[in-house]
């Protein structure tokens, strides 16, 4: 019994805000990228001989886009930063997947790091909201944020040392009993770890980013068999995780997305052999452990971005020098062995928000992409392959979006939506805000 009035109102009142905090927090959310899954895949299951329950039930039971159109370039890093982000590659600071080094010093470094996104992100928003975060994958989160992390990537975007741990705490996979070996299957050992996350921790945001269908599809290209039977098993694992977030909390959004599209490839055309030809990039002899001639000196160099290349300029301002890349790269356009498609200029590359230190973006045709050379052909016959990163206005290039869970219309189609729609649409059912997200949220519920 309460012997004072204040003390019972105070009582009260304590009750009172903890079953109405208890009513405001969000159902977890679980946010889960397969990395180059086609909406066909899901969308056109029974047409390519696929057996993926899991994933078809998303079209009945949640909501689905019949295709995201995504941004440039579509390669993963940038576009996995856009979706929690909201933003375009030109505003969140993460362009593409690896560095620009001009003069080879520093090959294949990615940008990892956390510290390279200039906005902010679902999961910093979560975590100011005081929500637990938790991460198994997801690309640039070296160093995040996060409460529970298991970064992708261990190399800094500047250098090809290690910046600091892909691990947050640092005995993380200690805490869950889990220790990859390099010969077990790397969505194996994701899956596992996501689970055991969700068990151990309970965060209220969990990210996952599988990755072996896209390796198959780089390999033997996109609805090849290899792929097909990668998404098979993909779509167990995504059952695995999916369990363990409802037994945890029944009232789970679960949330599918992808990256990018595919496009089969049999070429790979060398833009830098041309640029070398016409004396903008100076070479020198092969250094010891480098494959192909070493870089000296360069005026104009071409960046890979998947299908794509970046042409960027070491004195943009140069009219001159502008003037002649631009005769280089129209001649090799003229040439149709060459495979180029389009040719964007700056300001139209800015506009759509990708690369804003290109000159010009050069796009190419099905079946070609850019290939690594500095000597010898131009153009190189491939074996069939898959490749991504052209522009996203073009179909084959769009990603996938799948969402499920307590609240969330059953059986929508969307239509065909923008990439930057959703972070914004997650932050609205975490009940957070994403200030920088401007992009209106989907109808979801």
């Amino acid at each position: 019994m309460f012997k004072s009035p204040v003390r019972f109102v105070a009582a009260f009142l304590a009750i009172f805000a903890l079953h109405a905090a208890a009513q405001s927090a969000a159902p977890a959310l679980v946010l889960i990228s397969v990395d180059g899954m086609k909406p066909e895949y899901v969308t056109e299951a029974k047409q390519h001989g696929l057996k993926i329950p899991v994933l078809r039930s998303f079209m009945t039971h949640g909501s689905y886009a019949d295709g995201v159109i995504g941004v440039i370039p579509t390669v993963t890093y940038p576009s996995h930063t856009t979706i929690v982000t909201g933003v375009w590659p030109g505003q969140h600071g993460v362009v593409d997947n690896t560095v620009f080094d001009p003069l080879r010093e520093h090959p294949n470094t990615w940008y990892w790091d956390f510290s390279d996104i200039k906005v902010p992100t679902l999961y910093t928003a979560a975590d100011g909201a005081g929500i637990k975060t938790a991460n198994v994958g997801w690309p640039v989160t070296v160093g995040a944020p996060i409460d529970y992390n298991v970064a992708e990537g261990t190399q800094s975007e500047h250098t090809d040392k290690p910046s600091s741990s892909p691990y947050n705490p640092p005995n993380i996979l200690d805490q869950i009993g889990i220790h990859p070996t390099a010969s077990t299957d790397q969505d194996v050992t994701k899956t596992a770890e996501a689970v055991a996350i969700l068990k151990k921790f309970h965060p209220g945001l969990l990210l996952v980013h599988l990755t072996d269908l896209d390796h198959q599809e780089h390999e033997h290209s996109p609805f090849s068999s290899e792929a097909n039977a990668a998404l098979e098993v993909i779509d167990g694992q995504i059952g695995q995780i999916e369990q363990a977030a409802l037994a945890l909390d029944p009232h789970a959004r679960i949330v599918i997305v992808s990256d990018h599209g595919f496009l089969r490839v049999d070429h790979h055309t060398n833009l830098n052999v041309l640029l070398a030809e016409a004396g903008l990039i100076q070479l020198g002899p092969e250094k010891p452990g480098r494959r192909g001639p070493s870089v000296i000196s360069w005026q104009a160099e071409a960046w890979a971005a998947g299908g794509s290349n970046a042409i960027i300029l070491q004195h943009p301002e140069d009219a001159t020098l502008v003037a002649r890349v631009r005769g280089v790269l129209e001649k090799a356009k003229a040439d149709g062995h060459n495979g180029i498609e389009t040719i964007l200029e700056h300001e139209e590359i800015v506009k759509r928000g990708g690369f804003p230190e290109a000159s010009f973006l050069v796009d190419f045709k099905d079946g070609y992409d850019p290939g690594g050379a500095f000597a010898g052909a131009v153009v190189e016959d491939a074996p069939s392959t898959g490749m991504h990163g052209y522009l996203p206005s073009r179909p084959a290039m769009r990603s996938a979006f799948f969402i499920q869970g307590e609240g969330i219309a059953q059986g929508r189609d969307l239509g065909v939506i923008d990439m930057r729609q959703i972070a914004p649409t997650l932050a609205g059912l975490l009940k957070i805000d994403l200030p920088t997200a401007n992009q209106k949220p989907l109808k979801v519920r």
